[in-house]
């Protein structure tokens, strides 16, 4: 017989003094340590202070049975590997055992060549699952910190482009007194819009993004030199192509959100807008808080003479909006930002 590489702890829980002596005999010949238990008890005390390989157990003990003790052990440690004894050839038993975990069933008078053999193939087969759980967390843990990193990359991806975007719409606006800043001023707005209305972190910052990217398609048509300060009803004339804004957009993937607000800024919440005539809720969220931060500057910026409205003038203007091109939650929001819920 060959001993292990290593010892295991077994533990013999068996009312019969004489035959718990003789296992244990046997056991440590193999190379186990072994402890002992008369009952079952006195089993539960080992189990919750030790750190058992195998459990040897007989079915009929005095007070609670084996098979009573078989899910109380093995709840108290899944790795432990268990083979039943008893004195009765009872099929019905040796089921209910398998089917409760036990790893083995045997009939006494135990073949001590068959219990070494049930032993190193319970033993086996627990450290086959011990390495199979642990590879399994050690593969979600690796996928969790790859998906992190992915999703890391995936941020860094996503500021870089909207940072190289932006860039070139501060490049076009610098161009002109007029349009400067603008952009700027509307992102900033929109994200603290979408803030007070209860979006997550990465909404806001999808709708910040987007107020900072909106412009992209009209400063690719517009001549420099248009004064955005413009009468109310002549605002819901968008001078620039949605269609055109998202094709900019369209080869990053990743912000394939911030693609769509852009797209829809030119709905109207009356269904009367474009590109596509959505109405009301049918329109992104992020869209409608795109409109109307960039309505408001356009009335409280600067214009070519230098004039500007107050916060307040702004307000008065765009009301006469709301609820025709403006969604009614999203101005309040936009008032209790800019003018104190004027």
């Amino acid at each position: 017989m060959t001993a292990p590489a290593a010892k295991t702890r077994i533990l013999i829980v068996e009312d019969d003094r004489a035959l718990r002596s003789a296992l244990t005999a046997f056991l440590e010949r193999l190379g186990h340590q072994v402890l002992q238990a008369d009952n079952a008890e006195q089993a539960l005390e080992l189990l919750g202070t030790q750190r058992l390989a195998a459990m040897l157990c007989d079915i009929r003990m005095s007070g609670m049975s084996g098979i009573e003790l078989l899910p109380r052990a093995l709840a108290a440690d899944r790795d432990l590997a268990v083979i039943m004894l008893t004195g009765v050839d009872e099929p019905a038993a040796a089921i209910s055992c398998l089917k409760l975990g036990a790893a083995d069933y045997l009939i006494k008078p135990v073949d001590l060549e068959e219990l070494q053999h049930a032993l190193q193939s319970a033993l086996h087969r627990r450290d086959l699952e011990i390495e199979r759980r642990g590879l399994e967390e050690w593969l979600a843990h690796e996928v969790a910190a790859r998906t992190r990193e992915l999703e890391s990359q995936s941020r860094q991806l996503s500021r870089l482009s909207v940072n190289v975007i932006a860039a070139l719409v501060d490049a076009i606006e610098a161009k002109d007194p007029v349009l400067r800043g603008h952009s700027h001023r509307v992102g900033d707005l929109s994200g603290r819009i979408a803030q007070r209305l209860g979006l997550t972190d990465d909404e806001i910052e999808a709708v910040r993004a987007a107020g900072r990217m909106h412009d992209i398609g009209k400063l690719a048509l517009r001549e420099p030199g248009l004064d955005l300060r413009t009468p109310s009803d002549e605002i819901a004339a968008p001078q620039d192509d949605p269609d055109l804004a998202q094709r900019l957009l369209q080869p990053l993937a990743h912000l394939k959100g911030v693609a769509e607000i852009v797209r829809y800024q030119h709905e109207r919440y009356d269904g009367q807008g474009v590109p596509e005539g959505r109405k009301g809720e049918e329109i992104p969220l992020g869209s409608r808080i795109v409109a109307a931060a960039s309505v408001y500057d356009e009335l409280a910026a600067a214009s070519a003479d230098g004039t500007t409205l107050e916060p307040r003038e702004a307000i008065a203007n765009l009301r006469a909006l709301v609820g025709l091109m403006l969604d009614p939650k999203v101005f309040t929001a936009l008032v209790l930002e800019v003018a104190g819920g004027v």
